[in-house]
């Protein structure tokens, strides 16, 4: 049996590489400078990633603000006593073999990952935190997903409460959203000792640190100390049966659109000295529309549960407020949104 091929497939296929060369503006494919070599193509031109700008390693005593570049991946490594600040956003962070640093982080498109490591602070906006073999660790997070704990033991989670120039304009670059935090469903793939006692505890304020700590971090721009302009939500303990609950609504991109809107309302909560319990970002197609009907036909809701006297609470955009005969529907609408936190 005989088979035909066309010659002007043998064609296509011979010249298909040259499509991935790069061509001078008249069309002539580029040589190397001076060398008469063959032509270059686009991935060999890519700049390449240095190391160096994303390494941190055997670091001991020191303070250590790491100059590097956005979105790479970040390594820090067998650091011992130190304060190590990468205010940079990256694709994913590995911390291994380290012990009593506070390490703050610039926001994550991806993973943060903990391992082999002890008595260690860490401040990271992430889109996941995974630790492994690790032991009496305080974690300051803003996770929209749940964070994940293995062969790891006193693992305290906190929420974020930090601020520094950059870091509002990094997280909208990387996808992560002020009011969405899931620290209330960490997952242990370790059981619980035979104590019945667990390997993690979550606290609804946020890291306090020594005045010498977080004069090191304020030295470089990172501030944890409240203030009218934090952009995160910090929440309180403080217990009332009776909260107000106040929403914006809006549409789902540009996300930062409504994302600023509600950072507005959250600096009217301060000032008018009202405390902040918890938060909902919703995308509303998520939700049976019987629970959020009152969003009417917006694709997007953030909700803060408040404390405080409402009358004192100046807002000029757009917020509605659950009235009482709103309340039996918008209890369920919680059930579910914190079902899904601790699913």
């Amino acid at each position: 049996m005989s088979c035909c091929f066309s010659k002007k497939l043998f064609s296509r296929r011979s010249h298909r590489e040259d499509r991935y060369k790069v061509e001078e503006a008249n069309g002539e494919p580029k040589p190397a400078e001076g060398t008469g070599e063959a032509p270059k193509y686009s991935w060999e031109r890519r700049e390449k990633a240095n190391p160096e700008d994303y390494t941190v390693k055997d670091v001991k005593d020191k303070t250590v603000r790491k100059v590097g570049k956005d979105g790479g991946p970040l390594e820090i490594d067998n650091c011992q006593d130190s304060a190590i600040l990468f205010l940079h956003t990256s694709s994913q962070v590995m911390i291994d073999n380290c012990s009593r640093c506070t390490i703050v982080l610039g926001p994550c498109q991806g993973s943060v990952f903990l391992r082999d490591s002890s008595n260690c602070t860490i401040f990271t906006p992430c889109q996941q935190l995974r630790t492994r073999d690790c032991k009496s660790i305080r974690i300051g997070i803003l996770c929209p997903t749940e964070p994940i704990i293995e062969n790891s033991s006193d693992i305290r989670f906190f929420h974020l409460a930090m601020r520094y120039p950059q870091l509002k304009d990094q997280m909208h670059s990387v996808g992560l959203r002020p009011f969405t935090n899931h620290i209330n469903s960490v997952h242990d793939f370790t059981p619980a000792a035979p104590n019945g006692k667990g390997n993690f505890l979550i606290f609804s304020d946020s890291v306090n640190l020594s005045s010498g700590q977080e004069e090191i971090l304020k030295v470089n721009t990172v501030i944890l100390k409240p203030s009218p302009a934090d952009f995160i939500p910090r929440f309180s303990e403080i217990k009332d049966n009776d909260p107000t609950y106040a929403y914006i609504c809006g549409k789902s991109e540009p996300v930062d659109e409504l994302g600023d809107s509600a950072i507005e309302l959250l600096h009217c909560v301060y000032k008018a000295k009202m405390e902040v319990m918890s938060s909902y970002d919703v995308e509303v197609k998520t939700v049976d529309p019987k629970l959020i009907s009152f969003a009417g036909n917006a694709e997007r809701v953030i909700i803060l549960e408040l404390s405080g006297d409402l009358l004192q609470l100046e807002y000029d955009l757009d917020m509605g407020v659950i009235q009482q005969d709103e309340m039996e529907q918008f209890q369920k609408l919680l059930i579910h949104l914190n079902s899904k936190k601790s699913s």
